[in-house]
């Protein structure tokens, strides 16, 4: 039997899948079955504030590693109004040997989340990707690519029913920066100097499906499964898993482990770092992502 969960634990288990998946994770689904008031219950309040805060083996987003391998610190604040609208802030540190000229990547969200037939819910979603100083003209020596800043605009729809979830999102401007320029033939891997963009990435799309159930008390199964398109490209579309398994523990704390696989293409074998120093790194390659979260 799932019992009903208080908000406190909800929040710990929303830490909990954002530390294992990303932004992505955190608006998923965070339990195995919604609670209905009880007969007398007071009422819910007008709105919440949440926020959490996670130490990461990785930054995984979409399959992708954002920190080159490296380990991630990780922080989000929501904000939720009992009318459906909601907005939050997610913050990580991310690697300029993938994003040039950012160390950092800030996340601003909006949306509206409404029930429109029992148990389905509907969820509209805007959100806007920033990383302070990151363009690609500071890739390299700064000389080789010009001008294109990574900062991206993600409108999403989805929907939810109890512990699965659908969205499809579609961006408004350029695909994280990616251009004929800094993009093109030949840019990504020798694994395949065929793979690049071959005009604007505006438009680029990605389809999604998520699970998350409580399958004990203190003990989270989720599951995400995407493909992402970058429009206008040949050779950089991929398909991504992630398994992951969270326990809550006392005090708002939370341990989880992901495992993520995609259909790496090629041209994300290997891939030279942006910086210039040589390293390279399989960006999408099978790896397992620990964490350690904390919900208030």
């Amino acid at each position: 039997m799932i019992k009903f969960q208080s908000r406190s634990l909800r929040a710990v288990r929303l830490a909990a899948v954002s530390a294992a998946g990303g932004l992505t994770a955190f608006l998923m689904p965070a339990s195995g079955v919604a609670a209905e008031p009880a007969a007398g219950a007071a009422e819910a309040p007008a709105y919440s504030i949440t926020g959490n805060v996670s130490f990461n083996s990785d930054y995984v987003w979409r399959g992708l590693t954002q920190t080159f391998g490296g380990p991630a610190l990780q922080f989000g604040a929501d904000f939720r109004h009992r009318s459906g609208i909601y907005a939050g802030f997610w913050a990580s540190n991310v690697s300029e040997k993938w994003v040039p000229g950012a160390n950092l990547e800030t996340d601003y969200y909006a949306g509206y989340k409404t029930e429109i037939a029992p148990g389905l819910f509907l969820d509209l979603n805007l959100l806007y990707v920033y990383y302070p100083g990151g363009d690609y003209s500071k890739a390299l020596d700064g000389r080789t690519f010009q001008s294109s800043r990574p900062h991206t605009l993600e409108p999403s729809i989805g929907l939810v029913y109890e512990w699965v979830s659908v969205k499809y999102g579609r961006t408004l401007s350029k695909f994280y920066g990616w251009n004929v320029n800094n993009s093109a033939p030949g840019v990504f891997s020798a694994e395949d100097v065929h793979a690049g963009v071959k005009g604007s990435t505006r438009g680029s799309q990605y389809v999604e499906l998520g699970a998350s159930y409580d399958v004990w008390e203190s003990v989270n199964l989720s599951l995400q499964l995407g493909r992402e398109w970058v429009a206008n490209s040949s050779g950089l579309d991929w398909s991504y898993l992630r398994v992951g398994v969270s326990k809550t523990l006392a005090d708002n704390w939370s341990v989880g482990l992901s495992v993520w696989g995609t259909t790496q293409p090629a041209a994300f074998k290997d891939y030279v770092a942006l910086t210039g120093s040589g390293d390279t790194e399989s960006v999408g390659r099978t790896r397992a992502v620990l964490s350690i979260a904390r919900a208030f």
